[in-house]
C-alpha cells in the first residue's frame, strides 16, 4: 500500500514537472516572438524618428530665408534646354543647406571635373522651401520643384525621362544627404574615383564606400529580401535572374554615362517612374518589408528596391564589383 502511494506521488510529480517544462518552453517561444517583434518595432521607430527629426530641422540659420513666401514663388523652375558635358543632379528635401553647398563646391573643385565645367541641377521636393533662395544658397545652376513622391529614384528617373535626348555625356546622381563628405572635403575614396578612376569611357561608377556594395542572390540577402529586384532583372534583361550573385550598391549615389543610359529603352525608365510615383491606392503599396513599415507615395517600398537596381539597369552588376572598388578599379566601361 505504501509502495503504491509513493508510486502515485512520483507519477504526479513527473507529470507536474513535464507540464512545467512544457509551459516554460511555450513561454520561452512566446517571449522570443515578442522580443523579436519589439526589436523590429524599435528599429522602425528609430528610422521614423530620424526622418521626422530631419523634416523638422529646417536648415538652421537659413530657415527664415528658405521658407519666405515659399507658397508664392515655388512655381519658379529653370528650364533645361541644352546638353552639357557633365551634370551633377541632386535630389533635395530638407538636408542642411551648408552641408549640401559644401558638397557641391567640393565636386566643382575636383581637378578633373573642373575642366568639364559641371552644371549643377537641384530638384527640390519640399513645397515649403523657396526655390529661388535655395538656388542662391546652393549656388546651383538650375533648380526645379518636384512633388515629394518616389524617393530619390523618382527624381533621377524624372531627369532621365524629361531630358532623354539632351542628357549630359556623364551625370552624377546623388541624394543631398550625401555619402562620402568629411569636414576636410570629399572622402579619400570618393575623391580618388573622380580624380584617378573616372575618364570619358566610364559607363557606370558607384559613388559609395566599398562597404556599401554587396552581392545578392536574385533579390535575397541577409540585409533584407527584395523580390521585386528579380522582376526588374527580368524586365530589363529579358531573362530569368541567373545564379551566381549580382552586385548592388546602396544609397543611390552614382555616376553614369549618356551612352549607358541609352542602352536601355525609354519605356523602361518611364514604366519604373510611373510605379514609383503611383498614388496610395496602387497595388504596389501593398508590398511589405517589415511588420510596421508601410509603403507610402513619398516613401514607397518599391523606392528601396529601385535604390538597389541601378547596377542592373546600367549593366554593372558583376559579383566582383566590391572587390574591384577596393582595388581602385570601381567602374564599368562603355564600348568604344
Amino acid at each position: 500500500m505504501c509502495f503504491l502511494f509513493h508510486y502515485c506521488l512520483s507519477r504526479r510529480l513527473i507529470m507536474k514537472t513535464r507540464s512545467i517544462r512544457s509551459s516554460f518552453k511555450h513561454l520561452s517561444k512566446q517571449y522570443f516572438i515578442i522580443m523579436t517583434c519589439f526589436i523590429i518595432a524599435l528599429i522602425n521607430l528609430v528610422i521614423y524618428f530620424n526622418k521626422w527629426r530631419s523634416e523638422l530641422k529646417y536648415t538652421n540659420k537659413h530657415a527664415t530665408l528658405l521658407y519666405f513666401k515659399s507658397n508664392e514663388i515655388n512655381t519658379y523652375n529653370d528650364l533645361i534646354l541644352t546638353s552639357n558635358s557633365f551634370d551633377i543632379v541632386i535630389s533635395y528635401y530638407s538636408e542642411d543647406v551648408d552641408y549640401v553647398a559644401q558638397y557641391i563646391r567640393d565636386l566643382r573643385n575636383t581637378v578633373k571635373l573642373r575642366k568639364l565645367h559641371p552644371r549643377v541641377i537641384v530638384y527640390n521636393k519640399n513645397s515649403k522651401i523657396n526655390n529661388q533662395v535655395l538656388k542662391i544658397l546652393l549656388d546651383a545652376d538650375i533648380i526645379q520643384f518636384l512633388p515629394n513622391l518616389g524617393r530619390e529614384g523618382a527624381t533621377y528617373l524624372y531627369h532621365i525621362i524629361e531630358h532623354y535626348q539632351i542628357l549630359a555625356n556623364h551625370t552624377i546622381f546623388s541624394q543631398a544627404g550625401v555619402e562620402g563628405l568629411t569636414d576636410k572635403g570629399l572622402a579619400d575614396w570618393y575623391s580618388d574615383r573622380l580624380e584617378n578612376q573616372f575618364n570619358s569611357s566610364v559607363g557606370y561608377m558607384p559613388l559609395v564606400h566599398p562597404s556599401m556594395i554587396v552581392t545578392i542572390d536574385c533579390g535575397t540577402h541577409f540585409t533584407g529580401n527584395f523580390p521585386r529586384l528579380v522582376q526588374i532583372w527580368a524586365l530589363v534583361e529579358q531573362t530569368l535572374c541567373p545564379p551566381g550573385g549580382q552586385a548592388i550598391a546602396f544609397r543611390g549615389q552614382f555616376l553614369v554615362s549618356k551612352k549607358r543610359i541609352h542602352k536601355r529603352p525609354f519605356h523602361i525608365y518611364k514604366y519604373l517612374y510611373d510605379l514609383l510615383t503611383a498614388n496610395s491606392s496602387h497595388w504596389l503599396h501593398r508590398d511589405t518589408r517589415s511588420l510596421v513599415f508601410k509603403s507610402t507615395p513619398d516613401n514607397p517600398i518599391f523606392g528601396h528596391t529601385v535604390e538597389r537596381a541601378w547596377t542592373t539597369l546600367f549593366k554593372c552588376y558583376q559579383s566582383d564589383l566590391r572587390d574591384r572598388c577596393q582595388r581602385r578599379e570601381c567602374a564599368c566601361f562603355d564600348e568604344s
